[in-house]
């Protein structure tokens, strides 16, 4: 693990959502005069820059478009630092998890052909799993399968060199409990959407790469897309790069076998909002499907039983600025993608990014907020002073609880006037405070560190970082 802080997660959020949350809804605000479409397109352009720069990035495609009209389309940095290829609107990228609303889209089809029903056990087409008799169609969907995620398991990433198959991934997980009793909780799960993959292939009796292809690349005229190959060849495939400690390296290697239906998908800005465009028009599935892609679902089970809950399958439907938002976002290594749909607006905006954790969601954001008119808010909120009497209440000794398992054991003390953090074994790094019990570090502008204060102490807290959540324990 890298002598640093922002190698908490590792690689562990490889195929992981970019949370539902990391845009937060707020509340309606009233626009600011609307500026012409050349300021507009300057501005956003500004935007896009000041990302690759500050992120930062090593490249990224973005595109705005507004009720059919093409504000920004346009690549910035390298999509290979090695040769100096610059980064275009052609360039093709990993997407990541954004591949989930293609296996759904495609299951939905099946659905509606009446070869599979929504509600049918998954061991009615994949007897194989008789110990997951329970879990339907639904809840791999939604997400609510309780079926542990293989992305999860400590040993899969020791594995990211070999090509394996579906089944084979699978069987990391097929003997280990569940997570939760079916349908009584959602936990983003990429082992739900590796059977829904084999599932299709089951049905149709073809690959899951063709059954995209001739379902929707094909018909949509989406000419780069299709499943990543693990080696790329063809120079207008971005390479995925990591930045640690100030230093670019090449994304650690993973096989394209591995994330399958869950995110195995590979394509260009251009051709993804064909997709989008598709999607959100009626030509993909049915008006029915497309309100279940959307969400939000419902669990079914439990103490909660009835409860919302805002992803629904394949896209997540929450709220900006006032304003409906559907949105999916993906992370896989060296790559970042998000996709937001604003439907009362008709304003797409999309950020395909060759670089781990740089923000993504921070871009797509800013972009949309300037594109509603909405202020934006800077990569990194400005230090606020903290007194030598607030700082005592955060310092203790922690147990941070990773996504793959491990506890990281850090102490926060207070060193020449400022708190720091030292993860065990990893060097310290000073806290800065941005209001609200909330601090972040120099190295990251995604790592958010927020506190829970309980009768004036700490009881411990959240740590976000590349679109995860963590839960701070304090110890007694």
């Amino acid at each position: 693990m890298p002598d640093r802080l922002r190698a908490i997660l590792g690689t562990a959020t490889a195929l992981s959502l970019a949370h539902p949350a990391a845009l937060v809804a707020q509340p309606p605000q009233a626009p600011a005069a609307a500026p012409t479409r050349a300021a507009l397109a300057a501005r956003l352009d500004s935007i896009a820059a000041a990302y690759v720069r500050e992120a930062p990035a090593a490249g990224v495609t973005v595109a705005v478009v507004r009720k059919g009209d093409t504000l920004l389309l346009k690549g910035y940095g390298e999509r290979d630092r090695d040769q100096h290829l610059a980064a275009d609107a052609s360039t093709v990228y990993r997407i990541g998890s954004i591949t989930k609303q293609f296996t759904a889209a495609a299951v939905l089809r099946q659905i509606q052909k009446g070869t599979i029903k929504l509600d049918d056990p998954i061991t009615r087409h994949l007897p194989q799993y008789p110990q997951w008799s329970g879990v339907t169609v639904r809840h791999l969907l939604n997400h609510t399968s309780g079926i542990p995620s293989y992305t999860s398991q400590p040993a899969w990433r020791q594995k990211w060199a070999e090509d394996m198959t579906p089944a084979a991934i699978v069987a990391m997980v097929e003997k280990s409990p569940m997570d939760f009793p079916i349908g009584s909780a959602y936990r983003y799960n990429n082992t739900g959407y590796m059977l829904l993959g084999m599932l299709l292939e089951k049905v149709t009796g073809t690959p899951y790469g063709t059954v995209l292809d001739e379902e929707f690349f094909r018909p949509l005229g989406m000419r780069s897309a299709g499943i990543c190959p693990s080696k790329p060849t063809d120079p207008s495939h971005a390479l995925g790069y990591d930045y640690r400690g100030e230093t670019w390296r090449p994304a650690t290697y993973v096989s394209m076998t591995h994330p399958y239906a869950a995110g195995a998908l590979c394509m260009s800005v251009p051709d993804y909002l064909r997709w989008q465009s598709a999607l959100h028009g009626g030509r993909v599935v049915t008006p029915k499907s497309l309100a279940l892609m959307v969400g939000p679902e419902t669990l079914t089970a439990g103490e909660k039983n009835g409860s919302k809950i805002d992803y629904g399958m394949g896209l997540v439907s929450t709220s900006a600025g006032g304003r409906a938002l559907i949105q999916h976002g993906g992370d896989i290594n060296g790559f970042a993608s998000q996709q937001y749909w604003f439907p009362a607006d008709s304003l797409s905006v999309v950020a395909f990014v060759n670089t781990s954790g740089a923000n993504q969601d921070w871009l797509a954001k800013n972009l949309a907020a300037a594109a509603l008119g909405l202020p934006v808010t800077p990569l990194r909120p400005p230090v606020l002073p903290l007194a030598s009497a607030d700082r005592e209440k955060y310092v203790g000794d922690y147990d941070l609880s990773l996504p793959d398992g491990r506890i990281l054991p850090i102490r926060i003390y207070v060193e020449n006037d400022q708190l720091v953090a030292e993860p065990e074994s990893q060097s310290k790094q000073v806290m800065r405070f941005y209001g609200s019990d909330t601090f972040g570090m120099d190295f990251d502008p995604t790592l958010r560190v927020t506190f829970t204060v309980e009768g004036g102490a700490v009881t411990g807290g959240k740590v976000q970082q590349r679109g995860a959540t963590m839960n701070l324990t304090r110890r007694q």
